[in-house]
């Protein structure tokens, strides 16, 4: 299967990685936005089909774009899809930064966060979808290796709940609470 994401068409395959939403697109807009045109050292964590990474990587082509996931069947697709679209993206198999170099100017994000108890999602992978507990374990564990990760001008954008959030590296514990506080109101 395929699906349309940023103008670029993707390979898919529901049910083992996460398919690519619409609302995800405003996450790479808000990306390019902040890395403008020079270059840039970015991740792309929990990649997927690779979608994110890979529009990053044709529409900013001065910047060097690291993916992971902890899904081996996500990273082949992903490697699948850049190398259908011509795209330079390093692709690593780890949980979160592991692999991921030091300094980096972005890190952008679409992690699991929904309850196990969401309806509407039967045909996506749990992994990728749903969260333990209050359902930020996956952002909190991303803030904590973000700090060393990031470079002292470094920022970090995220998708939660189909809104995008934005930090530098300095605003790292205000994201986190400002997720928590997300998650308070929605309960």
């Amino acid at each position: 299967m395929t699906t349309r994401f940023h103008g670029l068409t993707f390979l898919t395959d529901p049910g083992r990685v996460f398919s690519p939403r619409p609302a995800t697109e405003r996450l790479v807009d808000a990306a390019l936005d902040r890395i403008g045109t020079g270059p840039a050292r970015i991740a792309d964590v929990g990649t997927g089909s690779g979608a994110i990474a890979i529009t990053l990587a044709l529409r900013a082509p001065t910047v060097e774009v690291w993916a992971t996931d902890t899904c081996r069947n996500a990273l082949t697709l992903a490697s699948a899809n850049a190398d259908r679209l011509g795209a330079q993206v390093h692709l690593v198999h780890g949980d979160l930064l592991e692999g991921i170099p030091h300094d980096l100017d972005l890190i952008v994000a679409n992690l699991p966060y929904l309850s196990p108890e969401t309806p509407g999602y039967d045909d996506e992978p749990a992994k990728a979808v749903f969260s333990t507990g209050d359902g930020l374990d996956h952002y909190r564990r991303l803030f904590a290796a973000a700090a060393d990760h990031l470079a002292q001008s470094g920022g970090i954008v995220i998708q939660f709940d189909g809104e995008v959030l934005e930090a530098e590296r300095s605003e790292l514990p205000w994201l986190r609470s400002r997720l928590e506080s997300l998650v308070a109101a929605a309960a």
